[in-house]
């Protein structure tokens, strides 16, 4: 972990109305997090640990940079959620009265994170109505994720957890077809805690049995499942 030189901070300063999706970035409230020592501007190398239960800091993280992963704890191969660039984390905890994050967050790749501590929080949510109902928006869907991921690891053997997660996770496309999207073998694998093997076996019966039509990272739903 190291401190973001003066030309990233500002290279992603000019973009901050892009990467801070739940603040309205007011020119004054944009100043505040931009002009606070209290804001940490930090780097983290591939595989470093960000958070943890024994390293964890009361801030919201903002990714503005890179690919983060959260896991059910360090040694676990349960994936609970792949985060990337303008994505959030640690706003369930920030106003906690508990000082340990649930969870482990390791960088998957070089990433570049802005860490707003939870005092700089509430002057924000103060001067700006707009934050904080964005805010409050956030936190319901990332309470809606984590019931629907829940809904998948309790779903039951492996075939169930993955009917579960094309269900939880299909969307139409342009083109009028169901298709659930995103994720790649691997990390598929690791989100249900289904070995690699199982799940490519469990796909090809599905799509022998004309369930299922995959492409690449997209499964196309072909029948009411």
């Amino acid at each position: 972990m190291k401190e973001l030189d003066n030309k990233k901070r500002n290279k992603y300063i000019t973009s901050m109305g892009k990467n801070i999706q739940f603040i309205k970035l007011e020119k004054e409230i944009k100043e505040l997090i931009v002009g606070d020592e209290r804001a940490e501007w930090l780097n983290f190398s591939k595989n470093e640990i960000i958070y943890g239960y024994d390293s964890y800091k009361k801030s919201l993280g903002i990714i503005l940079k890179g690919k983060v992963s959260v896991r059910k704890d360090r040694t676990s191969n349960v994936l609970i959620n792949t985060l990337g660039n303008g994505d959030i984390f640690g706003g369930a905890a920030l106003f906690s009265k508990y000082d340990r994050f649930i969870g482990t967050l390791r960088a998957e790749t070089d990433s570049d994170i802005l860490f707003i501590p939870e005092n700089l929080m509430e002057e924000i949510i103060v001067k700006s109505p707009e934050s904080a109902v964005s805010y409050i928006k956030y936190l319901s869907e990332s309470l809606m994720f984590l019931n629907n991921r829940l809904d998948v690891f309790t779903a039951g053997g492996a075939e169930e957890r993955t009917l579960e997660y094309i269900r939880k996770n299909s969307r139409i496309d342009e083109n009028g077809r169901t298709v659930a999207d995103g994720m790649s073998m691997t990390e598929l694998s690791e989100y249900l805690a289904v070995g690699r093997a199982t799940l490519y076996r469990i796909l090809d019966e599905f799509q022998r049995n004309g369930i299922i039509q995959r492409d690449g990272r997209k499964i196309y739903i072909e029948k009411e499942i």
